[in-house]
């Protein structure tokens, strides 16, 4: 189908000249009885149609010459595509969205999409006009402003293009638009228009999310657009069948690391591969700072499925370290082969216990035994790492170092933020100012254990409150119970309930002997109706055995049973010393800043007192940029922050020179400090949007409120953006024919004169018998005389 200037066809009725013209010039004959011409009607006849036909074929010729001139001004143009946008008049602002996530680097025919995308935003620069301006927005995990206000200096715009490379993780897809729509507010033209260019990842779209695309749709009208912007998708076709094993994921086997022991790195490898069948990864190594430590083989995954890795390392200095495993395969997407976590390896875990009963001998109270677990006298070889590198030959090391103050003595505690936990041990009650400051110590990040005994004050515990307003504990003490239903002298813990990350480790049978816990007196607890809370395990009774209540950054877990043996045997089992360390870890865990955030998160790190402004501190992200960061006070003390974290990956925060000491002891004494932005590992498995996910058609959509238009090819793209169909010009297809079609005419117009000029030059033949011209005259004359009679 063909679009035409409608006035300029018009021109057309220009063929019909040499028609008139033809009209015009004709003679009308004298018609003039002569006998002679009798003798040359067959020639005649014969002469005459060939050159009506010759005329005919020379008057078409020269009319569709006229025709054809006439196309070719019109600049007709080929239909490829819907119209998606009407004629456009008037100047206008449009925002290029670039899909950076992870799966735009998965490569079709040779070139990655991302690349495509680039090249096709040029295209899109190309179709604006004069008085056009355009912004540029880089999509990833957050969304980063390239151009952040709209440009009329397309070149301008064009080069930046040149630099950009994928963010990594998974495109956030409402961010983007909605930093396209800030992008545009910031542009004069009156006319909007957002161009998406993704390939179709359906992560990160947020469908389920309508209340989101509303207000997106309200954000993208007045007052903060006058008129609203056409959003255009444009979805690039992903690679048919392709090869994929992913790191997933490295998790650690203790929420606190530490420099006493081993710890248990898990690795988990996924293929998401699609079409390719099963894959068999050469090996997974796993680095630490850098240095490969160990290696180990994994059987082929099948498509879809995955497998774990368990590694065992032992870190031999505190301090900010950087594990990374690897997958080592021939695959289509090598980005998403590496997983890279940042952990503080810590030197020592300063637990405060307050002893709310007295010892009547050794061993005889629950702060005796909560201390010999923390910090046993008698260590075994799993418990404790060899000898430290400093300190007395032969001495362990401990991580968890216990102080015990007496529930009268709790106003000689300084601090509460000396100690990353803090556990309550049969406290009876406390004064009203310990309590607020505990409440404001759990929500800014440190752990509460509560474990009360028979005679606490339950009334005071109730009334405990957090900076919230709500129940400190999450759970009232509702009556402590002695004995099991009936004739049961006491209750179990039900392993199959421990399903709370500080208990994990005791659900196993085979290396934890929780379930043979005899439990003879415990609180029973009515626990909060409020999200915040939640039963970390039960008794066999069904009963709450651990209650957890996050408060802020904090958690405050509170058990049933009281941590001595006059209540139960679970002091003295074998999984006491476990659960005991469990716990302090998973409560100290949000005590420090942490090292593996979100994308867009800020890094945030405390800085030694004597770095402090002038001094420059600097972090370098995963492409190798190094940007300032940001100083500010914090309390006494100093510290950095840097917001610039929209691209996953390693990042590591230089220290200056200063904050190293002159002889450092540990690694904790360098001058980088890493951090890890997270990649979503949903975007290695690509799971494409469905003609129903952007159905603008359907009022139920969640798309519906913002309108998108999808855009199946470069052509319908470019055309929305420049108005009208999409579409090709064949103008010059028609220049070229209207070429050749003068040419014939030329050349059938010196054909049919040459064959007159040769067919006039031809004698006339009257005959075989005709005589001289004389001797027809005297016959001729003597025919004309009268006859003389005889």
């Amino acid at each position: 189908m063909t679009f035409l200037n409608p006035i300029l066809l018009l021109g057309l009725a220009v063929v019909a000249l040499p028609i008139i013209i033809h009209i015009l010039n004709r003679r009308r004959a004298v018609v003039v009885d002569w006998g002679a011409m009798k003798f040359l009607e067959e020639s005649l006849a014969s002469r005459n149609r060939r050159i009506l036909i010759e005329e005919i074929l020379l008057m078409a010729l020269r009319c569709l010459l006229l025709a054809l001139l006439v196309f070719a001004l019109a600049r007709p143009r080929l239909q490829t595509g819907r119209l998606l946008a009407g004629k456009a008049k008037d100047p206008q602002d449009v925002a290029i969205v670039l899909d950076g996530s992870l799966s735009m680097e998965l490569q079709v025919a040779g070139k990655s999409n991302f690349a495509r995308a680039v090249e096709e935003a040029r295209h899109v620069l190309k179709a604006c006009r004069g008085g056009d301006a355009a912004a540029v927005i880089l999509a990833g995990p957050t969304a980063q402003a390239v151009v952040p206000a709209p440009l009329s200096d397309l070149e301008a715009v064009g080069r930046r293009l040149d630099d950009l490379a994928p963010a990594g993780g998974s495109m956030g897809v409402l961010e983007a638009l909605h930093a396209a729509v800030l992008a545009l507010a910031e542009g004069g033209n009156a006319v909007k228009k957002i161009v998406l260019i993704t390939d179709g990842q359906r992560i990160g779209w947020d469908l389920e999310a309508r209340q989101r695309w509303q207000f997106l749709a309200e954000a993208a009208g007045p007052p903060t657009l006058a008129t609203r912007p056409l959003v255009v998708v444009r979805t690039l076709a992903p690679p048919p069948q392709w090869r994929n094993a992913v790191a997933a994921n490295l998790s650690f086997s203790r929420a606190v690391v530490g420099a006493d022991r081993a710890v248990k790195i898990n690795v988990t490898v996924a293929n998401t591969g699609a079409g390719t069948g099963a894959v068999e990864p050469e090996r997974v190594d796993l680095a630490v700072d850098g240095q490969t430590v160990e290696s180990r083989s994994v059987d082929a995954i099948a498509e879809g499925g995955s497998a774990s890795v368990t590694f065992e390392h032992r870190f031999e200095t505190p301090g900010p370290h950087v594990a990374a495993a690897e997958v080592v395969c021939d695959d289509d997407l090598p980005a998403d082969n590496t997983v890279i976590r940042a952990l503080d390896v810590r030197e020592e875990l300063p637990v405060l216990v307050i002893q709310g009963r007295p010892s009547a001998g050794p061993m005889s109270g629950p702060a005796d035994y909560l201390v010999e677990a923390l910090a046993p006298r008698n260590v075994d070889d799993d418990a404790v790492a060899p000898p430290a590198a400093t300190g007395t030959p032969g001495a362990p090391r401990r991580l968890i170092r216990p102080t015990v103050v007496a529930a009268p003595d709790v106003a000689t505690i300084k601090g509460l933020a000396d100690y990353d936990v803090v556990m309550l041990a049969d406290v009876s009650r406390l004064p009203g100012p310990t309590v607020a400051a505990l409440g404001r110590y759990v929500a800014a990040g440190g752990g509460l254990l509560v474990a009360p005994g028979q005679r606490v004050d339950k009334v005071a515990y109730d009334n405990w409150q957090g900076p919230d307003h709500k129940r400190l504990l999450g759970c009232r003490l509702s009556e402590f119970r002695v004995g099991g239903e009936g004739t049961k002298r006491f209750v179990r813990v039900a392993a199959n309930t421990l399903d709370h990350p500080a208990l994990r480790l005791l659900a196993d049978p085979v290396v934890s002997d929780v379930s043979e816990a005899r439990i003879r007196g415990r609180w029973a607890l009515d626990v909060d109706d409020d999200p915040e809370v939640a039963v970390g395990a039960f008794l066999d009774s069904g009963e709450p055995f651990l209650v957890e209540r996050k408060c802020g950054k904090g958690f405050v877990l509170t058990l049933a049973v009281p941590l001595d043996v006059e209540h139960g045997n679970l002091p003295v089992l074998d999984c006491y010393v476990p659960l005991v360390h469990e716990v302090a870890y998973y409560l100290a865990a949000p005590a420090r800043a942490p090292r593996n955030i979100q994308p867009g998160q800020q890094i945030v790190h405390a800085l030694p007192p004597h770095v402090r402004p002038p001094d420059v501190v600097e972090v370098t992200d995963p492409t190798g940029v190094r940007s300032p960061a940001t100083l500010r006070r914090r309390g006494a003390g100093w510290q950095a922050s840097f917001a610039r974290t929209a691209t996953a990956g390693l990042y590591r925060l230089h220290l200056p020179a200063a904050a190293k000491p002159k002889a450092p002891t540990t690694a904790a004494a360098g001058t980088d400090v890493p951090f890890v932005v997270l990649a979503d590992p949903g975007e290695s498995s690509l799971e494409l949007l469905t003609a129903d996910d952007l159905a603008v058609e359907a009022p139920d959509a969640p798309t519906a409120s913002i309108g998108l238009a999808r855009a199946g090819t470069l052509s319908e793209l470019t055309a929305a953006v420049r108005g009208g169909a999409p579409g090709r010009e064949i103008w010059r297809y028609a220049a070229l024919a209207l070429l050749a079609l003068l040419l014939a005419e030329i050349a059938a117009t010196r054909a049919i004169t040459h064959h007159r000029q040769a067919h006039l030059a031809e004698g006339v033949d009257f005959g075989v018998d005709q005589g001289s011209v004389e001797r027809f005259r005297t016959q001729a004359a003597g025919r004309a005389k009268p006859q003389e009679v005889a």
